[in-house]
C-alpha cells in the first residue's frame, strides 16, 4: 500500500483518473523468462532478512568511521521523503498489477527539474500522472523553497530506456488527451532504430508517430539508422540497425550552441546536477566516441532489452546508475552489453569507485547484473553502496536469487542494502534485501556528499550513507 500521506496528497491534488485504462497493443515483452525460478522461497522476498535499520546516521566509511566527512543526516524520517531544494530525489514507483508489467521512476533535481525515467504500462499512466501532479502542486513549490511555481502536469524531460510495454506502454496516455502531461524540454530515446519482433510493435508505432508528429520539436534521438525505421510496422523492411549514436555527444541536449564540441550528452537538473547519457542501442561512450557492440539480432525480447539507454545521475560526489533492462548474461538472445559498458564507459564514467546506487537492470532478473558489471559498479572495497530494483507483480520470479547473491554476498555492499518496490511470486531472498512493498526513494544529502535510501511504506524504513567519492 502507499503511505497515507501520498494518498492524502493525491486526493487533494488530483482531479481523478484521466486515462481510459485500456490494455496494451501487442505482447508484454520483458517477461520472457516469467515464472522462472519459482521455488521454495516463493513469496518470501525478505524472509529472514536482517536489513531493518533506522539509525538515521551516515554509514559507509571505508575505514569504519561512518560519519567522517559526511553531512549530518539528521533524525530518522517518520514519513516518506519529499523533494528538498538543492538535493536530488529519485522516486522508484511501486506500480500495481499482477498481469501488466511495469517500471517507472521520477527524478526531481535540485531546482525542481522533473524527469520521468520510463513510464510503465498503459494501466500505470494514472499512477505516474497523479504523482507528477502531487509533486508539482504540493512538493516542488516556492513555499517549500523551490524557485518557481510549476504547472500541475509540467514535466521537463521524459527518458525512455527502450520500447517494451512495461517501460513505454503508458506514454500515449500520459502525453495525449485532456489530462496530458506537458513536456517542456524534451523526450530522450534511442531513435527509430533496430525495430523488429523483439520490441512491442504497437507501442513503438504509437511512440514513433507522436515523436515524428505533434511532439517532433521535443524529440532527442540518441542514435540513427540509414534509413530510419518508419513508424508503421506495415512499412518496415529489415531491422534498420543503428549506424551511429552522435546523440551521445551533444553536450547539454537543450542547448544547440554546444553541439559541435563533442562533449558527452546530458540534461541539467539544476544546482550542478546532471543526467549524463552513457550508452544506447548497444553503442557505448568512452567520453569521446561510441563503441558499437558486435551485431546481434532483433527477435528475442532480451535483444530489445540489450538496446536500453544507459544514464548516470551525478550530483556532487553522488552517482546513480540507470540502464533500463540492459542485458549481460551472454546466453543466446541475451547479449553481454554490460561487460561492453564496463570496458569502454568504465574509465570515464565510473572509474575505480563505481556508483553509489545502482538501479538493477531488468527488474533484478538473471539476464542482467553479471559479475563484470557488479564488480565494476559495486567494487568489493569495504565501502557501502546500495542497489534498488523496480518490480511489480507481473515480473514473476523477481528478484532472482543469482542477482541478489552477486550484489549482496561477501559483504560487497558494506552496510548497504538491496531495496525493491515489491517481490513478485517466486522472488528470491537474501539477508541484504529490503522488500519495501512501496515506493523506494533515494535522496542526496549535503549536495551529494551523502544520500538516504528509504522504503516509503506507511511506517518508513531508511538508512543514510556518505557517497564513496
Amino acid at each position: 500500500m502507499r503511505p497515507s500521506w501520498i494518498g492524502a496528497l493525491l486526493l487533494a491534488a488530483s482531479c481523478g483518473g484521466d486515462g481510459d485504462g485500456r490494455g496494451d497493443a501487442g505482447r508484454d515483452a520483458g517477461g520472457a523468462d516469467a515464472g522462472a525460478d519459482a521455488g521454495p522461497d516463493a513469496g518470501g522476498a525478505d524472509a529472514g532478512s536482517d536489513a531493518s535499520a533506522s539509525d538515521g546516521g551516515i554509514d559507509g566509511g571505508p575505514d569504519g568511521d561512518a560519519d567522517a566527512g559526511a553531512p549530518d543526516a539528521g533524525a530518522e524520517p517518520t514519513e516518506a521523503l519529499r523533494p528538498v531544494p538543492g538535493e536530488v530525489t529519485i522516486l522508484l514507483l511501486r506500480l500495481p498489477g499482477l498481469v501488466r508489467l511495469g517500471e517507472a521512476a521520477i527524478l526531481v533535481g535540485p531546482d525542481g527539474t522533473l524527469v520521468l525515467m520510463d513510464v510503465g504500462n498503459s494501466s500505470h499512466a494514472d499512477v505516474v500522472r497523479d504523482m507528477v501532479r502531487a509533486l508539482n502542486t504540493s512538493w516542488i513549490t516556492p513555499a517549500r523553497g523551490f524557485p518557481r511555481a510549476r504547472r500541475p502536469l509540467e514535466v521537463d524531460w521524459i527518458v525512455v530506456s527502450h520500447f517494451h510495454s512495461d517501460h513505454v506502454g503508458g506514454f500515449e496516455d500520459l502525453v495525449s488527451g485532456a489530462g496530458a502531461v506537458e513536456v517542456t524540454r524534451g523526450i530522450v530515446h534511442r531513435g527509430a532504430t533496430d525495430v523488429g519482433a523483439s520490441l512491442n510493435e504497437g507501442h513503438f508505432e504509437t511512440f514513433c508517430g507522436l515523436l515524428s508528429g505533434p511532439l517532433a520539436a521535443r524529440a532527442f534521438p540518441l542514435c540513427t539508422a540509414a534509413p530510419p525505421a518508419p513508424c508503421r510496422r506495415a512499412d518496415w523492411s529489415g531491422a534498420h540497425p543503428a549506424t551511429e549514436c552522435a546523440g551521445l555527444f551533444l553536450g547539454a541536449l537543450d542547448d544547440a550552441l554546444d553541439d559541435a564540441l563533442g562533449a558527452p550528452s546530458y540534461v541539467s537538473l539544476g544546482g550542478g546536477a546532471r543526467m549524463a547519457f552513457v550508452a544506447a542501442s548497444g553503442f557505448v561512450s568512452d567520453g569521446a566516441r561510441a563503441h558499437p557492440m558486435p551485431a546481434f539480432g532483433h527477435s528475442d525480447s532480451n535483444e530489445e532489452n540489450a538496446r536500453s539507454v544507459v544514464t548516470l545521475i551525478e550530483h556532487g560526489a553522488f552517482r546513480y546508475h540507470w540502464g533500463g533492462d540492459l542485458t549481460g548474461s551472454g546466453d543466446p538472445g541475451e547479449p553481454d552489453v554490460e561487460s561492453h559498458l564496463v570496458a569502454f564507459a568504465g574509465p570515464r564514467f565510473y572509474e575505480a569507485l563505481g556508483s553509489d546506487v545502482v538501479q538493477a537492470h531488468h527488474h533484478v532478473r538473471r539476464t542482467s547484473s553479471n559479475a563484470t558489471f557488479v564488480g565494476a559498479l559495486v567494487p568489493l572495497d569495504g565501502r557501502s553502496r546500495n542497489v534498488v530494483g523496480g518490480i511489480n507483480g507481473g515480473h514473476a520470479g523477481s528478484p532472482h536469487r543469482e542477482v541478489l547473491a552477486r550484489f549482496g554476498d561477501d559483504g560487497r555492499l558494506g552496510d548497504g542494502r538491496i531495496w525493491i518496490t515489491m517481490s513478485a511470486v517466486g522472488g528470491g531472498s537474501h539477508p541484504t534485501l529490503v522488500n519495501a512493498d512501496a515506493d523506494v526513494i533515494v535522496q542526496t544529502l549535503g549536495g551529494g556528499a551523502g544520500y538516504r535510501v528509504q522504503a516509503a511504506r506507511a511506517t518508513p524504513e531508511s538508512r543514510a550513507y556518505r557517497s564513496v567519492r
